[in-house]
């Protein structure tokens, strides 16, 4: 059939009739998973057939209490997964094919857009690895020609690494707890694309929805402020080369940099906006580090110039790169940047410095500011949570920050004492070569 896309969540579209394998490392990941499948599903009006443990569904729907109204239990439709995958006393691959297809043949007729969870039940019985084999490759020939999305789910520890091999030749999609990625063994796809999993990207986007209210005012706002800002701007570098007073071009000079870091601020807020509202924020691309890095700088040299503080960058690097995505590494820098300022006193200074160190990218921030107390380190990357009342901002920039450090599969590290300055640390996988 003809290789179209469907929706899995509202920001991931992958290949109608696609056949994910789900290897499972926690019970919790599991269930957290398993609720993402059912409510993106149902948000996207999709029916969903759920084959599981009794048990566990009925822990999953006590979960779900809470989010489902009346209407939603009648598009869940569930099946218990010993009894059908495993009839008669073994698993047999035929029994289980008319299962699936007289399953979804139900669906189909009535012309219900459905998706499929299966928990896949197994004991131990001669060739019992050759069979569950045999039967993901017809279950993938028939998700395909059904054009129904389906997640075969396997604990990861009961089955080896060669066993999972085998089985993403017949899955074009693997997941884990918390990553979904393009199998490399399916069809010799070419191009692997790394996605949040079910249940991080559920949890991803509800948080920033709050956050996007929020820029959707900031951002009409922007369109108003621009247009004097850039009078304003014209008029100051008009005058500042038409005067001879010292004092007076240095404060020309000083509204300059003022309008020159309530544009970039603006920027900041529009990208995020951007970055946001479509799947930047999820997906990884190769990307040069450096001039990436470089391209933040100036405005964070204006910015603390107009704080009257002295920012001392180092950049140490040549021609490294990474997965990341443009946006979100110039969101990690400029956020670092902008606290380190916004925390420091007049007259302080704050050290950047980016490095390549034994195969990571490390960013490492450090000021002379007000510095935090242990409490509130407890407290740093929670949303809305701000550590100095007395200033501006939302609470939301090291919360961003972290959730894309974490995204990007590094690490964050702060060490700060009150009254006595902060330093950040950040590491980023390099490629290798």
């Amino acid at each position: 059939m003809t290789n179209t896309t469907i929706s899995l969540t509202d920001q991931i579209d992958i290949t109608n009739g696609a056949h994910i394998l789900y290897l499972y490392d926690s019970a919790e990941g599991y269930i957290q998973n398993a609720m993402a499948f059912i409510l993106t599903g149902l948000r996207l009006g999709h029916h969903i057939v759920f084959i599981d443990d009794r048990n566990i569904y009925k822990q999953i729907m006590e979960r779900l209490g809470g989010k489902l109204v009346r209407s939603d239990y009648d598009k869940i439709y569930y099946v218990d997964n010993r009894e059908f995958y495993y009839c008669h006393h073994g698993f047999h691959v035929k029994n289980i094919m008319d299962n699936l297809e007289g399953l979804f043949n139900s669906f189909l007729e009535k012309k219900i857009t459905v998706r499929s969870w299966g928990h896949v039940y197994w004991e131990n019985q001669q060739h019992i690895f050759k069979l569950l084999d045999e039967y993901e490759r017809l279950s993938d020939e028939s998700m395909s020609e059904l054009g129904i999305v389906g997640v075969c789910c396997y604990d990861a520890r009961r089955i080896s690494s060669s066993v999972q091999n085998e089985l993403l030749k017949s899955h074009e999609y693997m997941m884990t707890d918390t990553s979904l990625v393009k199998s490399q063994f399916y069809h010799d796809e070419e191009r692997t694309v790394h996605f949040p999993s079910l249940s991080v990207h559920s949890q991803l986007q509800s948080e920033v929805d709050l956050y996007k209210h929020k820029l959707e005012f900031a951002h009409v706002v922007s369109h108003e402020v621009r247009n004097p800002l850039t009078v304003i701007r014209a008029y100051a570098t008009m005058l500042q080369s038409q005067v001879e007073d010292a004092e007076a071009v240095g404060k020309l000079k000083a509204i300059i940099d003022y309008v020159d870091v309530i544009d970039n601020e603006i920027t900041h807020i529009i990208n995020t906006e951007q970055m946001l509202s479509t799947e930047s924020l999820w997906t990884k691309t190769i990307i040069p580090v450096r001039p990436n890095i470089e391209e933040v700088l100036p405005v964070m040299l204006t910015k603390s110039r107009t704080q009257n503080m002295k920012l001392y960058p180092q950049v140490e690097l040549q021609n490294e790169m990474m997965l990341s995505n443009v946006m979100g590494l110039k969101l990690i820098v400029s956020n670092l940047l902008s606290n380190a300022i916004k925390y420091s006193l007049e007259g302080g200074r704050i050290w950047f410095r980016a490095c390549h160190a034994r195969g990571v990218l490390e960013l490492i921030i450090k000021d002379e500011g007000i510095g935090m107390s242990p409490e509130q380190l407890e407290k740093l990357f929670r949303k809305y949570e701000k550590m100095n009342h007395e200033q501006s901002g939302q609470g939301i920039g090291l919360f961003m920050v972290k959730k894309l450090v974490d995204h990007f599969g590094g690490s964050i590290k702060v060490q700060s004492e009150l009254n006595e300055g902060t330093e950040v640390t950040v590491k980023l996988p390099l490629l290798s070569g």
